[in-house]
């Protein structure tokens, strides 16, 4: 997902350009950079809105699990004197898994988006302002109700996830197509 993400999701669904920089080709989409969500940010020490890095994308999802700052935690440690070993260990959030997290999309109903895309000014804010309120509140009601860390034999052991999930949430205006379409991408 990793690859899908930096080339095609941060910047509008389009196609990055190779070897262009991350903020300059969401520039070029004409979409705003991506910010992390979640109750579960000041355990990996990030803030709710601080802007979202193509490192820290790399890390939390393309190294399948490391810390958003594996690659600052990492060189703290090898600086301390650990080894390369211990050093890479240190990022590490738990157990590598094959699955370290999901895209969930929230858009309005096709009768609000198009509201939104043909609306006046003060229409389009109401329905950004609800579709904002959304996105509050979903992920919570899943760190709330949903979300569990199933573990031990057959995971038989549940637990809902300590401090809360984390979430890298990127607003798009247009679907592929080039319609216009009010989403957010939420990894």
């Amino acid at each position: 997902m990793d690859r899908y993400y930096l080339r095609e999701t941060v910047v509008g669904d389009g196609r990055r350009p190779a070897r262009t920089p991350l903020r300059a080709a969401q520039e070029q989409a004409g979409v705003p950079v991506g910010r992390w969500m979640g109750r579960g940010l000041a355990a990996l020490g990030l803030a709710p809105g601080e802007k979202v890095t193509e490192a820290q994308m790399r890390n939390l999802s393309g190294e399948r699990g490391r810390h958003p700052y594996a690659d600052r935690i990492e060189a703290g440690r090898l600086a301390a004197g650990d080894s390369a070993k211990k050093a890479f260990k240190a990022g590490a959030l738990g157990r590598r898994v094959t699955v370290t997290g999901v895209d969930f999309v929230f858009r309005p109903q096709p009768t609000i988006y198009l509201l939104w895309a043909f609306g006046d000014e003060e229409t389009r804010l109401a329905i950004e302002a609800a579709h904002e309120r959304a996105i509050e509140r979903v992920p919570e009601w899943i760190e709330d109700e949903v979300a569990v860390i199933r573990y031990g034999k057959d995971g038989i052991y549940r637990v809902r996830p300590p401090g809360g999930l984390v979430a890298a949430r990127f607003r798009h205006y247009e679907a592929r197509s080039g319609r216009p379409l009010l989403h957010d991408h939420c990894f």
